[in-house]
């Protein structure tokens, strides 16, 4: 009698069975596979939160030098006169120093790998844009400013680039001498007076810098749209079609990159003479 009541305890307190191990794997293995995308997405969505706040800081800042230069937005030198492209986007760090000592707000936590601009010439044919994010220290704004970084010994960096100096946002170089349609002249960005810029809160004034390399087979950094600033210091995300629209004419549709007063492409938004001519187009 009491052999057969302890064989009934053993059986009632007995392990799993195979069959129910495996039942509670597969159980498992769903969860997962339905909890890692959404995982992933948080993940993305948070990185996106901080490049926004990013760019909205860089805005605040912007908007602080613009008061204490008597309305002049900043200015990035560029290589070839007068002023032209490639400009020296890294400057902003040297336009802003008195502003901002933080490094980290420069840097796009989705600008890893290949949307990073360290790695611009693996995916850029037109590899001379690739310093230009990166300071060079044999310039002459760097040598001035060189003691606000004392952590930073160039000497470790035999390029003449020097790596933690770096932005991974693109500045607006729309700079004097730009036309619209009909050849007339339009508000600059790149040193202008914001005064002359009559929609603020169309106009862009900073980006992530690989705005563009979804054109070259390469990605954008906030799945399939990147972050724009604005003059009024709003930051927002922008699907790459709503800011570089390049297929509405073999769609034969409308273009999706415009403003409110059809103004294209998407970094001359906001610059119309008199909120009706639009800017050049691509």
């Amino acid at each position: 009698m009491l052999t057969r009541t302890w064989l009934r305890r053993a059986r009632a307190c007995g392990g799993f069975t195979l069959i129910e191990l495996l039942v509670v794997v597969a159980i498992i293995a769903l969860l997962i596979s339905i909890l890692l995308p959404s995982l992933k997405r948080a993940r993305d969505q948070a990185k996106t939160t901080v490049c926004l706040s990013n760019l909205h800081q860089l805005g605040l800042v912007t908007t602080n030098y613009v008061q204490d230069f008597k309305g002049s937005l900043p200015f990035f030198k560029g290589l070839t006169p007068p002023n032209n492209a490639p400009y020296l986007q890294y400057h902003q760090i040297f336009n802003f120093i008195n502003y901002l000592k933080d490094l980290k707000i420069y840097r796009c936590p989705s600008a890893t790998d290949e949307v990073s601009v360290k790695n611009l010439a693996d995916t850029n044919p037109n590899p001379r844009f690739v310093p230009r994010y990166i300071v060079d220290r044999s310039d002459q704004r760097y040598r001035q400013h060189r003691t606000e970084f004392p952590d930073i010994d160039p000497a470790n960096y035999p390029t003449g680039l020097i790596d933690p100096l770096y932005t991974e946002y693109w500045s607006n170089d729309w700079s004097s001498g730009a036309t619209d349609p009909l050849g007339m002249p339009i508000p600059a960005v790149n040193g202008g007076n914001i005064d002359k810029i009559p929609n603020v809160n169309y106009a862009v004034i900073m980006s992530d810098a690989c705005w563009w390399w979804w054109e070259l087979g390469g990605a954008t950094r906030h799945n399939e749209a990147n972050n724009l600033l604005y003059l009024d210091a709003h930051a927002a995300r922008v699907a790459k079609q709503k800011y570089h629209d390049r297929g509405y004419v073999a769609e034969n549709r409308q273009p999706m990159d415009s403003d409110a007063w059809n103004c294209r492409p998407f970094y001359a938004w906001g610059l119309t003479r008199n909120g009706v001519n639009g800017a050049s187009e691509n």
